[in-house]
């Protein structure tokens, strides 16, 4: 689909596409070849070069095609930049501070969270996964967007896994994301992690427990071996990476009262399994 007036601007890695193809184009090794000459051995339309040096942005496809008539067998470059040009577009779908906070999660000694809507990222199933980030994805987008959660999870097994301290509200047991086998499965890995997983620390926050902190949405803090604790909280459609230190101890303090009001691990267990046993009801 061509992009608006102006994206090729915007876009540096559709920019660089489209001025590798006007170059390899010009200055082939057999004589410049016209656009119309150009796809002509490519099987396609001259307007289709056109947009492409003008602004469009490429298919993966084409990309290949291109590098086999040009570069054959010495490179690849234009399926490379189509590629990353892909995975760009992908990462729109994240919220703002998200790619930053990524790369402090891999880094973070402890992890304090409190989730209000869904089964944290780090604790979901694949299926419960796919549930979440479903809703209005793109096929290719959804199956990248799986892939980078499930590698998100290694952290939970390496040689020193960080210690992981989770509140969750209620709601998110009652929330049938992807049905109730789904849900199911989800619960009973939350169980096992629970009852096998020294490192992790779950526990519920039930809707007969009010806090004033539980209300403005789902936020965590990192603590790390070599540097001052990091904030991260998170709305429907925003987030804020907090580093400053008045306001990542006001979220501390936030997470100390979630996990006052919070159920033992054992009730915690209980609610968890209770739920789990009310979805198979509806096997």
């Amino acid at each position: 689909m061509p992009t608006e007036p102006g994206d090729l601007t915007r876009d540096p890695l559709i920019r660089a596409f489209g001025e590798l193809l006007r170059r390899c184009r010009e200055e082939w090794k057999e004589g410049k070849l016209s656009r119309r000459q150009l796809a002509e051995r490519l099987g396609c339309t001259y307007q289709w070069i056109e947009k492409l040096e003008t602004g469009t942005k490429p298919s993966v496809e084409t990309a290949i095609d291109l590098d086999t008539f040009f570069f054959a067998p010495f490179g690849r470059p234009f399926e490379t930049i189509a590629r990353e040009i892909e995975l760009a577009g992908k990462q729109v779908a994240m919220l703002p501070s998200f790619p930053a906070f990524l790369s402090l999660e891999k880094r973070a000694l402890s992890f304090r969270s409190y989730e209000c809507q869904v089964v944290p990222g780090l604790l979901q199933t694949e299926d419960y996964a796919r549930g979440v980030m479903g809703s209005g994805q793109a096929r290719d987008g959804l199956t990248a967007l799986l892939a980078q959660r499930l590698d998100r999870q290694g952290i939970l097994t390496r040689d020193r896994p960080p210690r992981l301290s989770f509140v969750l509200d209620e709601s998110v047991l009652h929330r049938p994301i992807g049905g109730p086998k789904v849900m199911h499965d989800q619960l009973a890995y939350l169980e096992r992690i629970i009852t096998t997983t020294a490192h992790i620390q779950i526990r519920m926050l039930p809707f007969s427990r009010l806090t004033w902190a539980a209300f403005d949405g789902s936020f965590l803090v990192l603590s790390f071996p070599d540097g001052p604790d990091v904030a991260y909280v998170e709305g429907p459609s925003s987030s804020q990476l907090q580093r400053d230190p008045d306001a990542v101890a006001d979220t501390a303090i936030r997470f100390d009262l979630v996990l006052g009001e919070a159920l033992t691990s054992a009730e915690s267990l209980t609610m968890i399994r209770q739920a789990r046993e009310g979805y198979s009801d509806q096997l």
